[in-house]
């Protein structure tokens, strides 16, 4: 996650994340809400679930998308390791998510996230770059 920065925000934690596309943005930034919860490197992809998000734009999309993720951890501990998406576009995404539950004699506790929030949201996109920062609620 060479693209992936933590931002240091007071009371939250900010992420800036910058991928080729928009596309492999999202996968970035879903994998880094994974590493903010535990130990990224100890998730196994072993289980699957499916993500299917249609938002008004590109902002809710991401928001929407980190949520869902998010809703997922807090109610079944589901950790994503591994994203493939499936069907993407500025405002729909279908994806299918590897991972597991969360095991705490595995895993270690990270961050609780609360939630992806608007504040301070950034999202960008070019002929050859995307670029997010969002500030996740802790």
């Amino acid at each position: 996650m060479d693209a992936v920065e933590f931002l240091d925000v007071s009371g939250d934690i900010g992420l800036r994340v910058t991928a080729a596309n928009m596309a492999e943005l999202f996968v970035k930034a879903a994998c880094a809400f994974s590493s903010l919860t535990t130990d990224f490197d100890k998730i196994e992809a072993a289980d699957t679930m499916e993500i299917i998000l249609t938002a008004e734009s590109t902002s809710d999309l991401i928001v929407a998308w980190l949520n869902e993720l998010i809703y997922n951890f807090d109610t079944n501990g589901f950790l994503c390791k591994e994203i493939i998406i499936k069907e993407f576009s500025q405002t729909h995404i279908s994806a299918t998510v590897k991972g597991e539950t969360f095991d705490e004699n595995r895993h270690e506790k990270g961050f609780l996230i609360k939630a992806a929030t608007y504040h301070g949201l950034k999202i960008e996109s070019g002929e050859s770059f995307s670029s997010l920062e969002i500030i996740l609620d802790i």
